[in-house]
């Protein structure tokens, strides 16, 4: 006799943390969230650093929000879950 099945759905995560099942443990979360420095942090960074603006201004970007990458994870049992791009 088989147990219920489990059905997951996947869930787009956002820039902040996001209500789901985990798909791995099939807790009910809300994501934990961790920025770092994303792709357009570090063209804008060049760009700035290009103009002018390289004793430490070039490193702005990598400080703003809008420029961050946002990954998720569980915060049960530690998984990725996935990353929201800039």
């Amino acid at each position: 006799m088989k147990g219920p099945e489990i059905v997951t759905t996947v869930v787009p995560v956002g820039p902040n943390p996001t209500h789901m099942i985990c798909p791995h443990c099939h807790a009910e979360i809300d994501t934990t969230t961790k920025s770092k420095p994303g792709l357009v942090a570090y063209i804008s960074g060049a760009i700035l650093c290009i103009i002018g603006c390289f004793w430490g201004c070039c490193l702005i970007p990598c400080c703003i929000d809008k420029c961050m990458d946002v990954s998720h994870t569980c915060p049960n049992c530690d998984s990725y879950l996935g990353t929201y791009k800039r």
